[in-house]
């Protein structure tokens, strides 16, 4: 086999805590669907588009945590930031495409089910903090404290230097970028009324402005930021500080690319 096939293929790290963890969303998703599906093949819930958009993101996922991607990101800065961004702008808005709470709970036992009707119910006593954390200004203040709180250097090298830190990077840049994109798809269990078209815009171009000065900073700096990468070996023949500058390039310009995007869609409906 060719060096350089053989060495792709041995750097998938098949964790066990993400496959489990992604099998099981896959295994709920695809059972509640074909269920939904056997009793109304024309159901406007479980249609082909929402199936692919939802194993896109499982895929996307994936793809980052597992493959090549998560080796490299610990070698090349731009690596990292191309993970974080897929997964966010890409892999969130896929899965909430797919509508994956009501879908999902159709492959759950009754018990379970009914359970987690009364857990999420206006008389629950969660009620109150699914509805703090999903109204759209917390949810917009706590991605964006996520997202720019976790570039702080001695958080980013700290992330980069210990793999559980690690690990809590990715969990958190992820169900942040969940709960921001919440309001725009409007998904389901619904805690907030509808967004109107002018607020959705504001929510999703607001983040826009500090994620792209963030990207800049990064992009410009005549320093290494993430000292981390300067003790990793220089693999590809890749100067430092281009990488730091490809790694706030993606942060700038394609880590805001969806947002404009689904803006555009939103005007033109």
């Amino acid at each position: 086999m060719n060096p350089i096939v053989r060495a792709l293929f041995s750097a998938w790290d098949l964790r066990p805590e993400v496959l489990l963890v992604l099998g099981t969303m896959l295994l709920l998703y695809c059972l509640g669907w074909w269920r939904i599906r056997r009793r109304n093949p024309q159901s406007k819930l479980a249609t082909k588009l929402r199936l692919a958009s939802y194993l896109s993101g499982i895929f996307l996922v994936a793809a980052m945590l597992l493959s090549p991607v998560d080796a490299l990101s610990g070698q090349l800065f731009f690596m990292h930031m191309t993970q974080h961004m897929v997964m966010i702008t890409f892999a969130a808005p896929l899965l909430w495409l797919g509508n994956p709470f009501p879908i999902s709970m159709w492959a759950l036992p009754k018990p379970i089910s009914r359970l987690i009707s009364r857990l999420i119910s206006s008389n629950s006593l969660l009620r109150p903090l699914f509805v703090g954390i999903t109204t759209p200004g917390v949810s917009w203040f706590i991605f964006l404290a996520v997202y720019l709180g976790w570039h702080d250097p001695k958080l980013y090298n700290s992330a980069l230097y210990h793999d559980r830190v690690h690990d809590l990077q990715h969990i958190t840049f992820f169900l942040a970028a969940l709960l921001y994109w919440w309001p725009i798809f409007d998904g389901a269990p619904k805690f907030q009324k509808r967004m109107s078209t002018p607020a959705r815009l504001a929510y999703l171009l607001g983040v826009i402005p500090p994620t792209m000065a963030a990207g800049i900073v990064i992009a410009t700096s005549p320093v290494l930021i993430y000292t981390y990468y300067a003790s990793v070996p220089n693999i590809w023949g890749m100067d430092k500080l281009f990488d730091q500058a490809m790694a706030g390039a993606i942060m700038w310009i394609p880590g805001n690319e969806m947002q404009v995007q689904v803006a555009v869609i939103l005007l033109y409906r």
